[in-house]
């Protein structure tokens, strides 16, 4: 039983060459399958192949995405209104920029005058105030003499005196009011213009944003796993691993025979192998010099060893190398074994 050789190396670079071409063909298998098309009431995403391939080969896609005839109408009818706003806001827009280009307020217009131009409104108060004032000093100087209280007096000058008093906070009391109704004015009339020059600038904002359509959302969709193709580099070294200790197994299954055979010489210079002792033959190999072997059993009766032998047939080992047979006694054929060269 000779020694078998070792298995050819494999084509590590072929093998390696492959897989990764089943990668990039699984990877775009993958891309493929994650294209889903998708209908949703408002609108659809269609993927198309678009014909030819980029510079690695890859298939490209174009994503359409329609809106539903109901939105389409939507996006249209506002398309054209926003349009038509627009047109409208840039009529007004000479008008607001000529109010932007107006250093603000101005506020020399603003009303500080009451009744009647250049008059402040206390003046107008107190020119109010005047007649009465005049009329309750006459009544106080006539209720005076009719008491007897003479001008110059202690008694005269203390009247006088609380007249002047109450007429005194009349008057404040007109300067003051006269002042907030003047600066009230003057807060309205500041509004008003403010209003004004933003009023314009508000309506074309007001035009310039109009209703957008709905855009359709889109659901999530299972995406396909990204898997890698066959490994072709790895199945072939797995494949030449395998051919490798078959024939390691192999080798060393020889060299036990072998060497059972090389102790079955060494311990008895001839072993009993007249094929007409054995049963159950089984050829199981051969020899280096040409000779089989086989398995088989010692028949019963011959006081031989039990269970299952391997061994060489005598009378073969007769025609090829006759020196290495012997005729025992008993008439049965021994073969040498230390002359077969194993």
């Amino acid at each position: 039983m000779g020694k078998a050789s070792a298995p050819p190396a494999p084509d590590y670079t072929g093998a390696a060459t492959a897989t990764a071409a089943g990668n990039l063909e699984a990877a775009r298998a993958t891309a493929a399958a994650n294209r889903t098309n998708q209908v949703t009431p408002y609108g659809n995403l269609t993927y198309t192949a678009n014909p030819g391939t980029d510079p690695y080969g890859n298939t490209l896609y174009t994503a359409t995405q329609t809106l539903a005839p109901e939105q389409q109408a939507i996006l249209d009818k506002t398309t054209q209104l926003n349009a038509g706003l627009m047109d409208t806001a840039n009529t007004g827009l000479q008008y607001a920029n000529q109010v932007l280009s107006q250093p603000g307020v101005d506020m020399s217009t603003l009303p500080s005058y009451g009744i009647d131009p250049g008059q402040s409104y206390s003046d107008a108060i107190m020119a109010r105030l005047a007649p009465q004032i005049a009329q309750e000093q006459q009544s106080s100087d006539t209720r005076l003499a009719n008491q007897g209280i003479a001008a110059g007096t202690e008694a005269y000058e203390n009247a006088k005196r609380q007249l002047a008093m109450s007429q005194n906070d009349r008057q404040l009391a007109a300067i003051t009011g006269g002042m907030g109704m003047g600066l009230n004015a003057n807060q309205q009339a500041f509004n008003q213009q403010a209003y004004n020059q933003m009023q314009p600038i508000n309506v074309i904002n007001a035009l310039r944003t109009g209703s957008q359509v709905q855009n359709p959302n889109f659901a999530p969709t299972p995406q396909q796993a990204n898997v890698g193709g066959a490994d072709i580099l790895g199945a072939t070294q797995a494949g030449y691993n395998a051919q490798l200790g078959a024939t390691n197994a192999q080798n060393q299954a020889s060299g036990n025979f072998m060497g059972g055979l090389m102790n079955l010489g060494g311990m008895a210079a001839f072993g009993k192998s007249d094929e007409r002792l054995k049963e159950n033959i089984k050829k199981i190999g051969t020899l280096d010099n040409g000779l089989n072997l086989y398995s088989y059993n010692y028949k019963d009766g011959y006081d031989l060893p039990e269970g299952r032998q391997i061994g060489v047939m005598a009378q073969e080992v007769e025609k090829v190398i006759p020196e290495a047979v012997v005729m025992e006694a008993d008439g049965f054929r021994a073969v040498n074994y230390a002359l077969l060269g194993v």
